[in-house]
């Protein structure tokens, strides 16, 4: 029994960190909601659909475009399900920005999945900011991704705007997955083509504009007719102790204390 017990709290500790955490999603929205039906619902920035954000935010430096919602019925360009969010551009740009409705401040995880249907002009990307600037895109700015002047994907951080070589990256489904820790002011972001091919992670330094994640934003650029930006799925998730491995923690503790009492 006494052998037992010291394997048991042994085999406790060395375990523990592969089952310290889960992510937790605090904040997530889909278009295909119940909250946006009936769709496609064009108007949708209204609506505060999904879960752990505020409603949507039209940005002040928007110079033309709008919102609407892509998929079935209409182009059938929808990044996941039946439809997905979409901004066109117009005869200018237009961005939003979501706020999350409690900040996160340390590590912390955001994902989305985009399609670029863009001439490549100017900024189409999404960013991770600090605060929810309402006057400017940049405002706050950690993190931005995706096509800026060009058809290849590019990302801007702490060391400024660098270019990914991915190829022809217009037309094509991205996911696109950041982890980040704004307490070290540093992250990881992946981004995988869905249709197989290209596929990269890059680390570095979030630009120092703040210590917290409290929004993200997406901007179109690309004016004109057909030019648009899609995005779905944005969530943003946090690290959480597992309860089970507490419980082990507890009984592995338990354990050890009865050993040395037996000793």
């Amino acid at each position: 029994m006494r052998k037992l017990l010291i394997t048991l709290a042994t085999a406790t500790v060395v375990t523990l960190p592969a089952l310290a955490g889960l992510p937790d999603v605090v904040a997530l929205d889909n278009a295909d909601f119940p909250q946006y039906a009936p769709q496609p619902n064009h108007n949708w920035s209204p609506i505060n659909g999904g879960f752990g954000y505020n409603v949507w935010t039209p940005l002040a430096d928007t110079g033309g475009g709008g919102t609407y919602m892509e998929g079935v019925g209409v182009n059938n360009r929808q990044v996941e399900g039946n439809f997905s969010f979409a901004l066109y551009a117009g005869g200018g740009s237009y961005d939003i920005s979501r706020q999350l409705t409690s900040p996160i401040t340390g590590v912390g995880e955001f994902d989305i999945l985009t399609r670029f249907d863009v001439a490549g002009v100017g900024p189409n990307v999404v960013n991770i900011r600090a605060g929810n600037n309402t006057a400017a895109f940049s405002g706050g700015e950690l993190l931005s991704f995706g096509i800026v002047n060009g058809n290849e994907l590019s990302y801007t951080d702490g060391s400024g705007f660098q270019l990914l070589p991915s190829g022809e990256a217009r037309g094509s489904v991205w996911s696109w997955n950041v982890d980040f820790n704004t307490i070290a002011g540093t992250y990881s972001l992946t981004v995988t083509n869905l249709g197989g091919g290209y596929a990269a992670t890059v680390v570095g330094n979030l630009e120092p504009n703040g210590n917290s994640v409290d929004s993200f934003a997406v901007i179109n650029s690309s004016t004109g007719g057909s030019q648009n930006v899609v995005f779905d799925v944005p969530s943003f998730s946090v690290p959480i102790p597992e309860p089970s491995s507490l419980a082990l923690l507890g009984l592995g503790l338990a354990a050890g204390f009865w050993v040395r009492r037996r000793q």
